[in-house]
C-alpha cells in the first residue's frame, strides 16, 4: 500500500498538479481584497498565472534541458533575464487586453508595477528551478545506489558461483585422501578428519555471510593446505607465509581459493626438479596481497 501510494506521489503531472494547486489558493488569498474569496479574485488569480505558467514552464522545458544541464551558464542566465522581462511584459498585457476579451464586463487592470510583477516572476522561476535541481540530484543518488546493488549483486553471484565449482571438488578430493590414508592404516586420519570438519563447517555456516573474519579465512586455507600436503605427501614443497596482523580485518569468504586451487592444480607439473606451491599473504592496513 505504502508503494503504490509513493508511486502515485512520483507521478509528474501530480505533482505539478499539487503545486499549481498551492499556488492557487495562496495568491487567491493575497490578491483579494476582503476576507471573502469572490469570483474576481478567482478570475484574476486565474489570469496572473498565465505569466507565471508562461516563465515557468519555457525555463523548465526550454532553459533548462538546453543550457542549464549542459553547463552552459552565462547564457542561461542571460536567457532567464530575457524570459523574465517577457513574461512580466506578457503580464500587463494580459491585464490590459486579453482579460477584456476572455472576461467581458469586468474591467480588470492590474495591481502591480513592471518591477513587482518581475518579482513575483522571479520567485517563481528560482524556485521551480531550485525543485527541479534538487529532483534531479535525488534521482541521480537513488540510480547510483541502484547500480551500486547492482555491481553488489552480481559480486555475490559471482562468490556463490565459485563456492559451487570449490566445494565438491575440494570435499571430494578431501576424501580420497582420507580414503587412502585409511587403507594404509596411518595415524595422520584423525587429524585429517579434524580438518576436513573445520574446512566443512567454515563453507557450511560462515561463507554464508557476505563477509567473514581474516583470521577465520586465513585458518580455512591452513587447513585446506594440510590437506592437500596429506594427499601429495613428499612429493610436493608447500609453504605458506602470512605477515602482517589479521585481527579485526573482514573478508569476502573464499576469495582467495580460487588462485590456491589452481596452483595446486596447475602449477605442480613441472619435471626434473621438485614441484612446489609458495603461498605469500602480506597484510596491510588498507588492504592485503
Amino acid at each position: 500500500m505504502k508503494d503504490r501510494v509513493f508511486q502515485i506521489l512520483q507521478q509528474r503531472w501530480l505533482q505539478h498538479l499539487a503545486f499549481w494547486a498551492l499556488s492557487f489558493y495562496v495568491l487567491t488569498r493575497h490578491f483579494a481584497y476582503e476576507e471573502e474569496i469572490h469570483k474576481v479574485d478567482l478570475i484574476y488569480t486565474l489570469l496572473f498565472h498565465l505569466s507565471l505558467w508562461l516563465a515557468v514552464y519555457l525555463n523548465l522545458l526550454l532553459l533548462i534541458p538546453r543550457l542549464l544541464r549542459s553547463n552552459r551558464i552565462i547564457l542561461y542566465l542571460f536567457s532567464v533575464a530575457i524570459e523574465l522581462a517577457g513574461a512580466s511584459v506578457f503580464n500587463w498585457l494580459t491585464f490590459q487586453y486579453l482579460a477584456d476579451w476572455l472576461f467581458p464586463g469586468y474591467y480588470f487592470i492590474s495591481y502591480f508595477e513592471f518591477w513587482d510583477i518581475l518579482q513575483y516572476i522571479l520567485v517563481y522561476v528560482g524556485l521551480t528551478t531550485l525543485l527541479k535541481l534538487s529532483k534531479g540530484w535525488f534521482q541521480l543518488q537513488r540510480q547510483e545506489k541502484r547500480i551500486s546493488r547492482l555491481e553488489r549483486q552480481k559480486v555475490e553471484a559471482e562468490l556463490k558461483a565459485l563456492k559451487a565449482q570449490i566445494d565438491p571438488h575440494f570435499l571430494f578430493n578431501s576424501l580420497n585422501s582420507l580414503y587412502s590414508l585409511a587403507l594404509e592404516r596411518s595415524g595422520r586420519v584423525p587429524e585429517a578428519l579434524l580438518r576436513l570438519s573445520e574446512c566443512m563447517r567454515y563453507m557450511l555456516y560462515d561463507c554464508r555471510k557476505n563477509m567473514v573474519s581474516l583470521e577465520k579465512e586465513l585458518e580455512y586455507i591452513r587447513n585446506y593446505i594440510e590437506l592437500q600436503k596429506l594427499r601429495l605427501e613428499t612429493t610436493v614443497s608447500i609453504s605458506m607465509k602470512v605477515s602482517g596482523e589479521p585481527e579485526g580485518k573482514q573478508i569476502a569468504p573464499l576469495l582467495f581459493i580460487p588462485f590456491i586451487e589452481n596452483a595446486f592444480k596447475h602449477g605442480l607439473k613441472g619435471k626434473g626438479q621438485l614441484p612446489s606451491v609458495a603461498i605469500a599473504i602480506q597484510i596491510e592496513e588498507k588492504g592485503l596481497h
